[in-house]
């Protein structure tokens, strides 16, 4: 009886310890399923035909102007990028680049500096933050890589 005493607080410690646990977990989860459901609703977005506003468009015409009209937006494929990323021996490299050509298959951006023939390539994992090099408001590449390649399909079906 003496020692049922003594351990009785400890099964009662273990047990909130467990309800924390568990309430924290369901949060958790909970909070993943509501990031997941906004990916998914983004990307279906930009399969109907929406391009986020932070997204680099070909038009001079602000998005939201375009979008109203109703007229389509054509997604910049060659955009002018301020971008960071792990350069060689690992280290933090920020450049103005202008994009040439992004690889879906290989997740792999080429992108010119601005002297002829100064070519880099970078990989997409590689990358740690981009923004636009006129206006230096940044923007998420995942979106602008899903956008590029809904515009390919889009424009390989109507051919």
């Amino acid at each position: 009886m003496n020692n049922l005493l003594q351990i009785q607080p400890l099964i009662v410690g273990m047990a909130v310890v467990l309800i924390v646990l568990a309430l924290a977990y369901f949060a958790l989860r909970r909070k993943d399923v509501k990031v997941q459901s906004k990916r998914l609703i983004d990307s279906a977005r930009m399969r109907s035909g929406y391009v986020p506003l932070e997204v680099p468009t070909s038009l001079g015409l602000p998005e939201r102007y375009i979008q109203d009209e109703g007229q389509q937006v054509t997604v910049d494929e060659m955009p002018r990028l301020r971008i960071r990323y792990l350069g060689v021996n690992c280290k933090k490299v920020q450049q103005d680049l202008q994009v040439e050509y992004l690889d879906l298959k290989k997740k792999l951006l080429t992108c010119h500096i601005g002297v002829a023939g100064d070519v880099q390539r970078i990989f997409l994992h590689q990358v740690l933050a981009v923004g636009n090099a006129e206006t230096g408001k940044q923007f998420d590449l995942d979106t602008w890589v899903e956008t590029v390649r809904v515009a390919r399909r889009r424009r390989s079906l109507q051919q």
